[in-house]
């Protein structure tokens, strides 16, 4: 069931492909090797998608795994913007917001 995938779920996805395996991906996310494995196999049964080739040393990204890696990236960029967003406003979005208004009044 899709509802049920999480951000952390992504996240250790875009790690165990970035990193190259799964326990590099556990050193970097500070986790045990088991909970980043685990962590891919629920993903992969709750989307119904194998994402990974395991019959290597190395996982290995199938085809469907790097369409929907460039997925997972989008979600995850999206929700970084939205917490930074979400934390106020910066100096750049009240210029960006309000730069039709005379250089005078933004100082």
């Amino acid at each position: 069931m899709l509802d049920a995938v999480s951000l952390d779920q992504l996240r250790t996805f875009i790690a165990a492909v970035d990193e190259g395996s799964f326990s590099a991906a556990s050193r970097k996310l500070l986790r045990a090797q088991s909970v980043v494995s685990d962590t891919i196999s629920n993903l992969e049964e709750q989307i119904g998608v194998q994402l990974f080739d395991r019959s290597g040393r190395y996982p290995k990204l199938t085809p469907a795994g790097s369409v929907l890696l460039g997925d997972a990236r989008s979600i995850i960029t999206g929700v970084d913007l939205l917490k930074a967003r979400a934390k106020g406003p910066t100096r750049d979005c009240r210029v960006s917001r309000f730069s039709w208004l005379p250089r005078v009044i933004m100082r």
